[in-house]
């Protein structure tokens, strides 16, 4: 008599273990994590960084994301479905400094966040994976310098993102000193190594960019860039550095957006695959958004929307199938903009600073 249990028990036994591996490397965050319960070979599979990798690349070949990462008037961080922009889930932080958070950086479903409150070179910064609730406070840095303090700190910006060749997680830290003369001190954080190094590369800024847009950031391939602003010339301009070859470069954007751009009539961001900027101006009582994307070193504006108010474009959703763009209006409401024939659709959700980012899963820091 056939004994269809029995079969079915023979023919798991004999699965390759290769097979199961292209399984689990396809389900979700959430599945894995219960079934690392299930035997203590699957617990060591999906532990293993290079399971991580594999899962990590399914989701990037899938050129999309899972949820929508905001954060809400409450000061809390809550994932939102990509769809439906209904609330999945509130995500706790152990940290009591909640409220003082801010995100410098997002990749491969990790964050970077810091503590804005207080002087910069004592904040701490930590790294943050919502999807497996992992939460890790990054050592001190290695900007201590006490001569350094009898100068006044300028600025503080941070940047996170990948190296590929090393497969290692980096964060990047600028400070300006401003005294009898300019200092900038760079240094570099690897995870892997779980330790910080000075390096030698300095920001191509001159002694007159004071302004630095720490909430203005981009990240792609490698390269994070930030909005500066140069007072002497009245002109922003872009800053980047690339991980891989730790070095800095300056971007200077169109002409056609003309001197005296200060932040809040830019924000840059990540646009199918490149760095993209975003232009907001004012004609009478109409307000223009004008979308460029910078494509072999050359600036090419592709659209130009009109605005009923005033309001800018969440990053990096941009545009939706339907022709709409996810929008932050000046109040902090979160709405879909319907630019022909133009509606606004509010979706019930109140903004603290006007974050919201795409984001995926993923099972790095896994320990």
């Amino acid at each position: 008599m056939f004994d269809l249990k029995y079969e079915r028990r023979r023919r798991k036994k004999h699965i390759p273990e290769e097979i199961w591996f292209e399984i689990l490397a396809r389900l979700p965050v959430k599945s894995l994590l219960r079934f690392r319960c299930v035997c203590k070979s699957w617990n060591t599979l999906i532990s293993s960084p290079g399971f991580k990798t594999a899962h990590l690349g399914k989701n990037i070949m899938r050129d999309s994301y899972d949820y929508l990462l905001i954060r809400t008037a409450n000061y809390r961080f809550s994932l939102y479905c990509r769809d439906t922009v209904a609330k999945c889930l509130d995500l706790e932080l152990p940290e009591q400094e909640n409220i003082s958070l801010r995100i410098n950086g997002s990749c491969n479903g990790l964050l970077c966040l810091s503590n804005h409150l207080g002087r910069c070179l004592r904040n701490p910064l930590y790294l943050w994976n919502p999807s497996i609730r992992k939460f890790k406070r990054l050592p001190k840095g290695l900007i201590h310098n006490p001569q350094h303090f009898k100068h006044t700190i300028r600025f503080d910006a941070t940047g996170f993102g990948f190296h590929s060749g090393e497969n290692d997680y980096k964060v990047v830290r600028i400070v300006r000193f401003l005294g009898k003369k300019c200092i900038f001190e760079v240094e570099v954080y690897s995870v892997r190594l779980d330790a910080w190094k000075r390096i030698s590369a300095v920001p191509p800024l001159s002694p007159n960019v004071s302004s630095f847009n720490t909430n203005a950031f981009a990240y792609i391939d490698g390269v994070v860039y930030w909005i500066v602003f140069d007072h002497s010339q009245q002109r922003s301009s872009i800053l980047s550095f690339d991980f891989v070859g730790e070095v800095f470069q300056k971007i200077v954007l169109p002409d056609k957006m003309g001197k005296g751009i200060e932040f809040f009539h830019t924000s840059i961001g990540v646009f199918e695959r490149l760095v993209s900027m975003l232009h907001y101006r004012q004609d009478g009582k109409d307000y223009y958004c004008d979308i460029w994307v910078l494509e072999m070193e050359t600036w090419k504006m592709i659209r130009t929307i009109i605005f009923p108010e005033r309001g800018w474009i969440t990053w990096p959703l941009g545009f939706r199938a339907t022709g709409g763009v996810h929008m932050v209006m000046l109040g902090g409401d979160f709405i879909l903009y319907g630019a022909e024939p133009r509606q606004l659709n509010p979706l019930g959700i109140k903004l603290h600073d006007g974050y919201v980012s795409a984001y995926s899963e993923s099972l790095i820091l896994l320990d």
